[in-house]
């Protein structure tokens, strides 16, 4: 008997050592695939060649994830998603707010880093004769400054068409400096390889922009990134651009781009590359002033590359007041852009209103700096670039879309509630932050409407003109803290409207600087009215509802006039699926939104 459990005890011991010795040799082999990534490269990676698709030959399970979205039925969803409708059309206030800016022409949902370049070489904001033609006659084209962020071919177009001249390649005008974009692989300039988003002119960001090519480590490759955090306190570095530990360039990788600029004045004339169809007297716009420039990528009938001197610009981050290791306060930029108005007074003029006005673009870093997430040192990639499985490889996601399309990743490694509870708290906070955010642009567009027709009672009073007829400038010094009332409180709540997770990243501070927006417009129109009793004026504050607002609504973009090929009235995108009528349930959630009607907007919400 004893023999006999003996050799039981043996044959288990046999068994159980076989196995472990398989599950060990098992498990070794897949930390060897995993750790052998690239290890052994099929082509040698190089900054001369940063095409996604080059690189990904060496990493072709994250390449498969980025180009995903290719491929993905657009969505939309409550604030986001990949439909690129057109948001003017959700938000009519936009097109009062951003009055004499192109942004009031065109501008419509984001959907991706794939798209980046794609999107900014099509939207109308970047086409002259659509912009002059639809009333804003001093736009003279986007420059290269605005490429930065859109363009894999950035630091290749720096380096070898620039010179690394900063200014030089910021001042270049964008459909100049795009021209420049390499022939690879024996393509002809005119082949859809060399214009299409696979590597050629319209490529979006690449592996390039955030990984070094000889080790993959992250880097930050944007010059105004790296001045930026200098500035803020961090040090340089020859190799990841500034010093940081690799948690923190798990979001300053991201900092580069998803942050508020402006192009600052030199103050300096600079030489930059032009192009001979200036010189060209059968090349006019359609109003018959001549080009300067083609508005396309490639260089074509004859039109060449010149040598012209224009006044230096550069593309900045306005961050000089946040220094590192604190949170973002708005209070920053109004202390930056005070410091600085001498050299940046505005973006632009205020149509109706003459406000020197700014206009926020995606600060996601700035207001995430200060939320809950940062302070326990979460990075943007933990969210956004979850660790996942593919086959026996731990590997982060790089479709880099939104942390509710993977809840079990990219929250859940942290939160133990269910992925109900937590989309219902994300749902909470961005309807909350939506109702302060619509609550303040409504107050500023009521105030808009206001100081509208206060400056045109003005305007009749003898008082305020000059040979008879209204002075702008008398008027506008009149109204001096009202204008400046509506630019802060203007520029708050297009900070929380341009910052893409709607407030979740940092709801507390959305939500101060939104009420601060709403105090600083309704004190405007107080102040209106004390303007309109001294001078006489019949005055009652203004108070636009979604109803009223939504009077404002325009219809999908078009030709305002014939220019070339396209017909007044002709659509103005190739894209069908771009620049659509957002959805109706969304229109939907915004009248809900404000007034916060909770019986419709709580309804699926279950708080157990």
């Amino acid at each position: 008997m004893r023999n006999k459990i003996l050799w039981i005890v043996i044959v288990v011991g046999v068994l159980v050592g076989v196995g472990v010795f398989w599950l060990n040799s098992d498990i070794t082999q897949k930390k060897y695939e995993a750790s052998s990534v690239g290890k052994n490269p099929i082509i040698e990676l190089s900054d001369n060649d940063p095409r996604f698709d080059s690189w990904g030959k060496n990493f072709p399970e994250y390449l498969d994830m980025y180009l995903s979205v290719q491929n993905q039925e657009p969505k939309p969803t409550e604030f986001g998603g990949n439909l690129s409708y057109n948001k003017l059309m959700r938000y009519p206030q936009l097109t009062l707010l951003w009055a004499g800016y192109a942004f009031a022409v065109d501008f419509n949902e984001e959907r991706g880093h794939f798209y980046a370049q794609n999107d900014q070489m099509s939207t109308g904001r970047n086409h002259k004769d659509l912009l002059n033609s639809s009333g804003l006659k001093a736009f003279n084209g986007q420059p290269t400054a605005c490429m930065n962020c859109h363009s894999g071919w950035v630091p290749w177009l720096y380096k070898n068409v620039a010179k690394e001249d900063w200014s030089a390649f910021n001042t270049t005008q964008y459909w100049t400096m795009i021209k420049n974009v390499p022939l690879m692989d024996g393509q002809k300039a005119d082949s859809i390889e060399h214009r299409g988003m696979h590597g050629g002119t319209r490529m979006g960001l690449t592996c390039a922009d955030c990984h070094n090519p000889n080790d993959m480590g992250l880097r930050i490759t944007r010059p105004a990134a790296i001045n930026a955090l200098i500035a803020r306190g961090y040090k340089a570095d020859s190799v990841q651009g500034i010093k940081a530990s690799r948690q923190e360039m798990r979001t300053l990788v991201c900092s580069q781009c998803h942050v508020e600029y402006y192009f600052r004045p030199t103050g300096k004339k600079v030489k930059i590359m032009g192009e001979s169809i200036s010189a060209d007297t059968n090349a006019k716009w359609w109003n018959g002033t001549q080009k300067t420039y083609d508005e396309i990528d490639i260089w074509r009938n004859g039109n060449k590359p010149i040598e012209i001197v224009a006044d230096g610009i550069e593309l900045t981050f306005p961050w000089n007041e946040w220094k590192k290791g604190k949170p973002f306060r708005i209070e920053m930029l109004d202390d930056y852009y005070d410091k600085n108005k001498d050299v940046f007074p505005y973006d632009w003029i205020h149509r109706d209103t003459k406000a020197p006005m700014l206009k926020i673009q995606h600060p996601e870093s700035e207001m995430y700096s200060g939320g809950i997430h940062a302070a326990n040192g979460v990075s943007c990639a933990d969210c956004h670039m979850p660790y996942t499985r593919k086959g026996s490889k731990k590997v982060s996601q790089h479709n880099i879309t939104s942390p509710l399309n993977d809840i079990n990743s990219s929250c859940k490694s942290c939160h133990a509630q269910s992925e109900d509870y937590l989309r219902n708290q994300v749902y909470n906070i961005q309807n909350s932050v939506a109702f302060d955010l619509r609550s303040a642009e409504y107050a500023i567009v009521s105030l808009i409407v206001d100081i509208k027709y206060v400056r045109g009672e003005l305007g009749k009073l003898s008082l305020y003109q000059t040979n008879n007829k209204p002075d702008e400038g008398k008027i506008s010094k009149e109204l001096q803290e009202i204008l400046i009332l509506h630019r802060k409180s203007q520029m708050r709540a297009d900070f929380a409207n341009a910052e893409n997770s709607a407030g979740f990243h940092n709801p507390q501070e959305a939500s101060r600087m939104l009420l601060q927006a709403i105090d600083m417009a309704r004190r405007g129109q107080i102040l209106l009215a004390e303007v309109a009793s001294k001078n006489h004026i019949k005055f009652k504050a203004s108070n636009l509802t979604f109803q009223d607002i939504q009077k404002f609504a325009p219809k999908e973009l078009r030709w305002q006039v014939d220019v070339g090929n396209h017909k007044k009235g002709d659509r103005f995108y190739e894209e069908k699926d771009v620049n659509v009528a957002p959805p109706k349930d969304l229109i939907k959630l915004d009248e809900n939104i404000k007034p916060y009607r909770y019986q419709v907007l709580d309804k699926t919400i279950n708080i157990h």
